[in-house]
């Protein structure tokens, strides 16, 4: 034990009384094992520190409950009640950080800081782009397999995603949100009850072998920038397209009247393109069919599969188990592309396409792991209380540990910084490393918080940084209405980062036009960002649209 002589912080504690991050008792005893009281205890402590450090005091006297004040034990008594407290810690899967034994004059009083034992690691991430056209019903399938409940028809399941007053009042997604799903040893999901309770995240973190991450991108077409930020900059390894069944079949009869051509809306088209340019395996979900007619429902299949086969890829309709086998075979070859039929009201096609993504296949290899660690910066916060500067995003590569040092940047000159890894937490529950595929929440300290943003990277010490102004890129325009020529300024998105780019030179043509394939010099217009050599990039300004590759960094 550790001793000190009498403390006005006690007392201070005392005048606050019992709270949220507060527990007071007079002592604890043998017979506080025993399991009712055992798990009321238990739980106590899980409340106190499921949102960081709590208080646990013993040797206070309470006073019917509205007043606390010392009551004072002996040496003896007070070893036996903090014995007591680590074989409850321990169930409670919480540890005591800070002791602190004070002498008074009625005795001895322990005041113990606990918090929640950080997780190794999360044992296996899987991340999902999840895009779709505006009301396709990409947050309501999330929220039916977050919450295990199918939904109402009104957006019941979906109500904990949308966070934002112009996303509640439209009930549409207009920022980038992440929400995920755990599932057991035997890939059963492990499902909320509450999906923003603490409490209840730290338990499905804890008790999941697995857990899937869902990236919902928004779909409305103001805010296509935000999508495409999200299947680049989110390094998930797999995507999901929902094709809403009745609107789209509006949408495609509406284009046969106008030009004669049956296809997919333009939207959908650039997300079935987009992530088949990034690489990236994906699913296809025609949504809502419970609203389309037989007959609408198979003029819909058709243009999607007459659309998949445009793009080089070869659609398979999932009808039963036998077809998850073959998805799970084949689908990171990238050819193969599923689809499914669901219903979020009547729950048809759910279970096939639950159990798809349980299995789907890590694409995360061990080779991966063992590189020197790289995330791309999603998201800054500044100003939470305990922390320096918080930095959201995706491991790439590697692993991050609490206490690494690690390089932040570039700057606007260029310049990278040291920093500290201070703690990491994923879905606010701490813990001790993140590796390649986790979503994570880090608190960098020992960095000026002003030089921090999004678009930045956090590397190992030895990891080869590079700020770049210049490049080369190989090219294709998808989308453009007149022409390119040099000079030209659109926004250029890769991994997080996003800024205008200049055409600084087509080599061997004039100008481009749609369909057109090139090599291109691009030049950062207002700082440098770390890319490299292999690097996916889209560019977008209004209607215009350009995919390609990075090939070439100029220094």
């Amino acid at each position: 034990m550790v001793e000190y002589k009498d403390s006005i912080e006690i007392k201070q504690l005392l005048a606050i009384g019992e709270s949220c991050r507060a527990e007071f008792k007079r002592m604890l005893k043998e017979k506080d094992l025993k399991k009712d009281r055992r798990e009321k205890l238990v739980t106590q402590i899980k409340y106190i520190t499921s949102e960081g450090h709590g208080f646990f005091v013993i040797g206070v006297e309470d006073i019917n409950g509205k007043a606390w004040d010392i009551y004072g034990l002996t040496k003896e008594q007070l070893e036996l009640s903090e014995k007591i407290l680590k074989k409850l810690c321990e169930e409670a899967n919480a540890r005591i950080i800070e002791t602190e034994i004070i002498e008074t004059e009625k005795g001895y009083v322990g005041k113990y800081v606990l918090e929640r034992v950080p997780l190794d690691e999360i044992k296996e991430t899987i991340g999902i782009n999840v895009v779709g056209r505006v009301n396709s019903g990409k947050s309501t399938l999330i929220g039916i397999f977050v919450k295990g409940m199918l939904d109402d028809g009104k957006g019941a399941a979906r109500s904990f995603l949308l966070k934002h007053p112009q996303e509640i009042k439209k009930g549409q997604t207009a920022d980038i949100h992440q929400a995920f799903i755990g599932f057991d040893k035997e890939l059963r999901p492990v499902t909320f009850h509450n999906p923003l309770d603490q409490e209840e995240i730290a338990r499905i973190l804890d008790e999941s072998v697995r857990i899937v991450i869902f990236h919902d991108a928004p779909g409305h077409s103001e805010y296509a920038k935000t999508m495409i930020r999200s299947v680049l900059g989110q390094d998930a390894q797999y995507g999901l397209v929902l094709v809403p069944a009745k609107d789209e079949y509006k949408l495609i009869m509406s284009e046969r009247m106008k030009t004669g051509l049956s296809r997919l809306d333009d939207i959908t088209r650039e997300h079935l393109i987009l992530l088949s340019t990034q690489e990236l395996p994906f699913l296809v979900v025609i949504s809502k069919i419970d609203l389309a007619t037989p007959g609408e429902l198979r003029v819909v299949r058709e243009v999607v599969r007459e659309t998949l086969k445009s793009i080089g890829k070869i659609p398979l309709w999932i009808r039963t188990l036998k077809d998850i086998e073959i998805v799970l075979r084949e689908i990171g070859h990238r050819v193969i592309v599923p689809v499914y039929e669901i219903s979020s009201v009547t729950g048809e096609g759910l279970p096939l396409l639950r159990e798809t993504i349980a299995r789907l296949p890590s694409r995360i290899s061990n080779e991966l792991l063992t590189k020197p660690a790289l995330a791309y910066i999603d998201k800054v916060y500044r100003g939470i209380a305990g922390t320096n500067v918080v930095v959201t995003g995706t491991v790439v590569q590697g692993v991050f540990k609490p206490g690494q040092t690690v390089i932040v940047g570039p700057d606007d000159n260029g310049e990278f910084h040291q920093a500290r890894v201070a703690s990491i937490e994923v879905f606010k529950k701490r813990v001790e490393r993140v590796k390649a595929g986790d979503a994570f929440g880090i608190d960098l300290k020992r960095i000026d918080p002003e030089i921090v943003r999004r678009g930045q990277v956090i590397a190992d010490l030895d990891y080869p940084v590079n700020a770049v102004r210049v490049f080369e890129a190989n090219i294709i325009v998808t989308k453009h209405p007149t022409r390119i020529t040099v000079g030209y300024s659109p926004v250029l998105h890769a991994h997080t980062v996003s800024q205008t780019v200049v055409f600084d030179k087509i080599y061997g043509k004039d100008y481009l036009t749609v369909g057109d394939f090139a090599k291109v010099r691009l030049k950062f217009k207002f700082r440098p960002e770390m890319l490299k050599v292999g690097d996916k990039i889209v560019t977008r300004e209004a209607n215009t649209r350009t995919i390609g590759r990075i090939v070439n960094i100029i220094k």
